[in-house]
């Protein structure tokens, strides 16, 4: 059994501690860096979004700019001037409703200015309004009117001619915001009267003056503002016509930070339908934004339309290509395995460090073992010829023939011991030969009994259920059941019998030595095959602790089976079962 080196349990938790804490460590960084590699990727996804709808707004309110220019350097501009110059933007620019202008008309040019309209062609015409119900009707008495007059294009906006854009409120503040700072300013949201669908517009105005540039003052601006230029727009044709290069699984709702709490919401641009919804759908708060968008404000950009602030919220579609990434896992099972390979390595070299320690003290103790157990038949040989050396006249015969039994034990015993070291190293290099032969095993066991009754002091009760014929290795099987019957004669009182049984059931050759003797503690059992090992408990009976690793090595060599039962201070069995064949 290999004990554990001094200190190993800590190192070995240390290294295990330090490996996995590092691992961990180091697998989060990964972690977290592919978490900002996405993060960032979907930033630079989201400006490019942001850049396309910007440049998409400025674009329609730069027309709008050129065609205020073309009045400014015009003295008058007729309906069919206006025609051609918008057309032609209209051409350019795929996501405009329409391009107006309107006058600024009073209550008493009113009637002028409804026969003049009608007379151009327009019969019916007159300024409308939009009444309770929704529908146009004609515009009440006020101070003064802006309604549409030139208007392209005419097909699919007719019902915007003649509209007095002051009769609303949203229209109104826009006007009046223009008026006063001489810009380009948006509206917010409005339901456009030529809109057929579930949609958001929003108007752009441009103020037109009679005198060239931007009056200095408001008495000013109120006296020569003559009418507006304004583009119609609905959301959905502006954002579909800025995405159409920029095809990304990206989700996101516009807002106008400009309007009321309940009037914010413009639209939804849905990703999977490659259109703006009116349904305003919060962004869930699932794995994948949460991963992605870590902070709202990381998410939003904001853009300029006509001196309000549309706030753009973005969020990933439920098919936005998140790519597998296993940079963590790789670390973390990478950094697993190296303190695995660490530990292992630190075992190993604990398990070589404690057999090289294990090995010296075998050596010890066979060193020990040996100068001992061959000193002392050695000494009684040189001293049994000593004496029949010196007094070989004075010696009677019995003496002599002492003498001579005490030299031929010795030298037996020696033998024994010289050929059990033998058989082991053969078995331990791999050269130990197996050489089966038909044996009477019956037969066999009595002669063997007979050699070593005169050795044991103890009574050997031999029982056998008859002739038994197996193919057995002669030499293993002798140094098997010598062992045996060695053991249990020397750690037996020398007045308990020894039993010796064999019996067989056709297939097997079963053999059992049991004693009355001192026993094998049970803290000893595990190791006591191990060689030069044995027990705790054997005092000072000599030994060489090599009596059960030969029986072990001569039932595997054999391929059979053994057993050891026993009990401390009641005795031994030891069971050995052989193969026939």
């Amino acid at each position: 059994m290999i004990k554990t080196f001094p200190h190993y349990r800590i190192t070995v938790a240390l290294t295990l501690f330090l490996g996995v804490g590092l691992s961990i460590f180091a697998a989060t960084l990964v972690n977290q860096w592919e978490a900002s590699r996405r993060q960032l990727q979907f930033q630079r996804q989201i400006e490019n979004l942001g850049t396309a709808l910007q440049r998409s707004v400025n674009r329609y309110t730069d027309m709008l700019a050129f065609l205020g220019d073309f009045y400014g350097a015009s003295q008058e501009v007729d309906r069919q001037e206006f025609a051609e110059f918008a057309g032609r933007s209209l051409q350019i620019y795929s996501g405009i409703q329409a391009l107006e202008w309107a006058p600024i008309v009073t209550l008493t040019e009113r009637p002028t200015y409804e026969r003049n309209l009608q007379a151009s062609g327009f019969s019916g015409f007159q300024i409308t309004e939009l009444g309770s119900d929704g529908s146009l009707m004609r515009a009440s008495d006020r101070p003064y009117y802006i309604p549409v007059t030139y208007l392209e294009p005419l097909a699919g906006n007719e019902s915007a001619l003649g509209y007095d854009l002051n009769s609303d409120a949203t229209r109104g503040m826009a006007i009046a915001q223009a008026r006063d700072a001489g810009k380009i300013t948006a509206t917010g949201r409005i339901r456009l009267v030529q809109e057929t669908r579930d949609q958001f517009g929003f108007l752009v105005f441009l103020p037109l003056y009679r005198e060239n540039g931007i009056p200095t003052s408001d008495t000013l601006q109120q006296r020569n503002l003559s009418s507006f230029l304004l583009g119609v727009f609905r959301v959905s044709d502006v954002v579909e016509e800025a995405l159409q290069e920029l095809q990304y699984d990206i989700d996101f709702s516009i807002y106008d930070q400009n309007a009321a709490p309940t009037e914010q919401f413009l639209g939804r641009y849905e990703a999977a339908l490659q259109q703006v919804v009116t349904v305003d759908r919060t962004a869930p708060s699932d794995g994948l934004y949460d991963s992605l968008c870590p902070w709202v404000t990381n998410c939003s950009q904001t853009l300029a339309v006509g001196e309000r602030k549309w706030q753009i919220v973005f969020s990933p579609a439920t098919t936005y290509p998140l790519e597998r990434e296993y940079g963590a896992i790789a670390t973390l099972i990478s950094g697993l395995l190296l303190t695995s390979g660490l530990v292992l390595f630190l075992h190993r070299l604990n398990r070589e460090l404690e057999q090289t320690r294990s090995l010296n003290d075998l050596k010890s103790r066979f060193f020990s073992m040996a100068s001992h157990e061959l000193r002392t038949p050695l000494s009684t040989i040189l001293l049994s010829s000593e004496s029949l050396q010196l007094n070989q006249r004075t010696l009677s015969e019995e003496q002599k023939q002492a003498n001579t039994q005490r030299i031929y034990s010795a030298a037996k015993r020696m033998g024994q011991q010289i050929t059990d070291l033998l058989l082991l190293t053969r078995a331990e290099v791999g050269r130990l030969e197996f050489r089966p032969e038909l044996l009477d095993v019956h037969e066999f066991c009595q002669q063997l009994l007979e050699e070593m009754q005169s050795d044991v002091p103890q009574t050997i009760q031999w029982q056998s259920s008859g002739s038994v014929k197996a193919f057995l290795d002669r030499g293993l099987l002798r140094s098997l059941l010598t062992n045996l019957l060695s053991n249990a004669s020397k750690y037996s009182p020398s007045d308990a019998p020894i039993q010796f049984t064999l019996t067989s059931d056709g297939r097997v050759v079963m053999f059992e030595v049991s004693d009355r003797g001192i026993g094998i503690p049970v803290q000893d059992q595990s190791r006591i095959a191990e060689t030069f090992y044995r027990g705790s408990n054997v005092g000072n009976v000599t030994g060489t602790g090599l009596g059960l690793a030969i029986v072990k090595t001569c039932v595997e060599l054999h391929r059979g089976q053994w057993a050891i039962h026993s009990r401390e201070g009641e005795g031994t069995t030891v069971a050995v079962t052989l193969p026939l064949e």
